[in-house]
């Protein structure tokens, strides 16, 4: 982390697995790869491959001198509302993102996201 000023942070968004076993039993009804997920497997997509699932303090450990300062849920709803019309409303996606703003740092919906922003910070 040498390019990493003292006081700066990084920025990273990841995949988090909790959020695509959601997504794939709603969404996909694909139970098998819900089940496989849930047993620690790496995921697939069809537009981006393979996704290699890791927690959230895997980051910690694989890089002592860091420390995860905020995690922030992102899209924790918008692939739940499986009418596509409703994607390109305008009026809707105003609402939608208002929505995923007021939840992302509650609790019991970052655990569901289907992604993670996590604010990371130099240990001091």
């Amino acid at each position: 982390m040498r390019v990493l000023k003292p006081d700066g942070f990084i920025s990273l968004c990841k995949h988090n697995r909790a959020g695509r076993v959601m997504q794939t039993v709603v969404l996909l009804d694909d139970f098998t790869h819900a089940k496989e997920l849930l047993e620690g497997h790496d995921g697939k997509s069809m537009l981006y491959g393979d996704i290699h699932y890791y927690e959230d303090v895997d980051i910690e450990n694989w890089c002592p001198n860091l420390k995860i300062v905020k995690t922030l849920g992102i899209r924790t709803f918008w692939d739940m509302q499986q009418n596509q019309e409703k994607h390109s409303d305008r009026d809707w996606q105003e609402q939608m993102i208002e929505m995923e703003m007021l939840v992302s740092d509650l609790d019991p919906y970052k655990q569901i996201a289907f992604l993670h922003h996590l604010v990371i910070r130099k240990n001091r």
